[in-house]
């Protein structure tokens, strides 16, 4: 008996993170961009870097001149909203940043980091006039050798949650809950690193 419910606990903190997402509903979609052609739905952008579509997605070049990751930036301010893609690193060595800026300034928000090399992935409170900059939480991708990493990331108030595949973390911050202006994904880190992304869709919560 005392097996059975070992296993049993141990399946209930495996679906944790699945039952947390799921029950965060969401309903409208507003954007959708599946990176296998030509022209960018409108309300993204190629904000940094040299991109193309190719192989059935959008492809960002790091380039010397700017001294910035290749990036997407969304026009849309990401206040409760689920937004998911897939992306890919062809270079070993990078890394991944996800940005949201507040409403009223261009400063970062709420932001999210990712290591493709390892796995390793944390939520950020960037520094305010207010409050510090913290890692508020971190995670670890298991699974070895993904080709195409699948992200799903929401904001729900001061909530944050982001799963990358299907590993999950989720941090509460009371500076998270002020109202938030674009986002944007950066990959890359050195001249000529490509940073590849498909399946991108961003839908308002219920």
């Amino acid at each position: 008996m005392a097996m059975i419910l070992n296993k049993l606990t141990a399946l209930a903190l495996l679906l944790t993170p699945v039952l947390t997402l799921s029950s965060l509903g969401a309903e409208e979609v507003l954007l959708e961009e599946d990176g296998k052609a030509e022209p960018l739905t409108k309300g993204l952008e190629f904000h940094h870097g040299a991109w193309k579509f190719g192989d059935g997605a959008m492809i960002g070049e790091q380039v010397p001149t700017e001294k910035h990751l290749a990036t997407i930036k969304g026009l849309i301010p990401f206040n409760r909203m689920k937004l998911e893609w897939k992306m890919k690193f062809v270079q070993p060595k990078q890394n991944f940043l996800f940005v949201t800026w507040p409403a009223e300034s261009s400063a970062h928000a709420m932001d999210f980091t990712f290591k493709p090399d390892t796995g390793e992935f944390a939520i950020v409170r960037p520094k305010t006039k207010s409050k510090e900059g913290a890692t508020l939480v971190k995670g670890q991708v298991k699974k070895q050798g993904v080709e195409w990493h699948e992200v799903v990331c929401y904001h729900d108030g001061p909530s944050f949650t982001v799963s990358i595949d299907g590993e999950a973390i989720t941090a509460s911050d009371e500076s998270f809950g002020r109202p938030m202006g674009p986002f944007y994904l950066n990959g890359g880190g050195f001249d000529g690193a490509q940073f590849w992304v498909k399946d991108l869709k961003l839908t308002a919560l219920k």
